[in-house]
Order: structure tokens, then sequence, then C-alpha cells
């Protein structure tokens, strides 16, 4: 019989200890980035993407994201969407008149 006794695998291995504090890094920075985001700009995010998401689903569009800035104070943000084959699309939402769809860039 093989009496030895072998020594479990420890937790605290240097990359089980990189892969935590990497994972809690990207945590925090996405918590710290959503607190400091202007409530006038998630506003605008906030209502472009839903204008994205109904133009996506009318298109046969996957709705990804949009900006939370105007640059140019036209009411259209800049916003992303793939296609079914993964195509990268670029497009321009409005997020104060909520009766135009979006359109491509």
């Amino acid at each position: 019989m093989n009496n030895s006794k072998e020594n479990p695998q420890s937790l605290f291995k240097p990359i089980n200890l990189l892969i935590a504090v990497i994972i809690i890094a990207v945590i925090l920075i996405i918590a710290f980035s959503n607190l400091l985001e202007d409530p006038d700009s998630r506003q605008m995010r906030q209502t472009a993407e839903k204008q994205l998401r109904l133009f996506a689903r009318g298109y046969s569009l996957n709705a990804i994201d949009c900006e939370g800035i105007d640059s140019n104070n036209d009411g259209w943000v800049n916003c992303r969407a793939d296609d079914r084959k993964g195509k990268l699309l670029y497009l321009e939402c409005p997020y104060q008149v909520t009766d135009q769809e979006c359109r491509y860039k």
C-alpha cells in the first residue's frame, strides 16, 4: 500500500494571485468609470443605446454600444453595431428625438 501524503494544491500560487488581482482591477475600473460618468452623458448614451437596439432589431444587427458625447452638438452620437457575419458597422443615433431612426455613417 502506498501511504504517501500528497500536498494539496495551494490556492495562493503566484499565477492564481495574479489572475485574482487582474479580475479585481477590471471590476474596480468598470465600477469607477460608471460612478464618474457625467449624468448628462449617461442620459445621452442610454437614450441613444435604446434607439440603437430598436434599429438593430429591425435590421438584423447586434447592437454594441454608443458614446455619451455629442461632439458637434447635432443631437446624434456615434454608435456601433455588427451584422450577423461579424462586420462592424458605425452608426449615428439620436438622443433627443425618439421618432428618428439611427443612420449609417
